[in-house]
């Protein structure tokens, strides 16, 4: 029989053995308990704060990642409209022999909103249906890919040319989103007018309108 020594080398006493079975055992159950009911408390508060606060930036994050587009097509809309207005425009035919001729000039567009509805998830555009396709194709602003945002042209002068220069607002291009689907939108527009060469310019950044909604 192996007889166990204490510290010293000597045989141990029963009741150093005892200790140090009591102290091992004390040690192998502290090794196995687990959170307290307070620490599992604290650590599901902490979660709670952090999804409360994450949760809202995340999807706050996402919905701006969307208006991305609305930004992007207003300035098109524009650059499409700006060359319009500098472009000579001939009407269709020929004329009499002799007879005089000049192009027409700072041309706008007619008034124009796209028939799709805003709403949480993409349209495509059916510009084959639409209404307002002349106005649109005139601008050269006929997006392919499913969009958020409905889209609108409003002019003061209406469909014509000859406008004069220095003109503060000549148009205004629109965007209206619903991202969240509940009906609240947001409008994204950018006005655009004529200087004093007669060039269409347009505002140094765009309205926002309850952007996120």
């Amino acid at each position: 029989m192996v007889q166990e020594t204490g510290r010293d080398g000597n045989a141990a006493r029963p009741d150093q053995f005892t200790k140090g079975k009591v102290r091992r055992m004390n040690v192998f159950r502290k090794a196995k308990a687990g959170f307290t009911l307070i620490e599992l408390m604290i650590v599901v508060a902490i979660i709670g704060v952090l999804a409360a606060v994450a949760v809202p930036a995340f999807i706050n994050y996402f919905k701006r990642s969307k208006t991305s587009e609305a930004a992007s097509n207003l300035k098109s809309m524009f650059t499409g409209a700006a060359t319009y207005y500098s472009a000579e425009h001939w009407a269709q035919g020929n004329i009499a022999p002799g007879a005089a001729a000049a192009a027409s000039t700072h041309c706008t567009v007619a008034e124009a909103t796209t028939s799709n509805a805003p709403g949480a998830n993409k349209t495509v555009i059916d510009w084959a249906a639409e209404a307002g396709r002349p106005t649109f194709e005139a601008i050269n602003f006929m997006v392919a890919d499913p969009v958020y945002y409905q889209y609108a042209v409003a002019t003061t002068p209406g469909d014509q040319c000859g406008n004069a220069r220095a003109t503060e607002v000549m148009y205004e291009f629109d965007a209206v989103g619903d991202l969240d689907g509940n009906g609240a939108t947001s409008l994204f527009q950018l006005a655009a007018g004529t200087n004093n060469e007669n060039q269409l310019y347009r505002a140094p950044g765009i309205f926002t309108q309850n952007e996120l909604e």
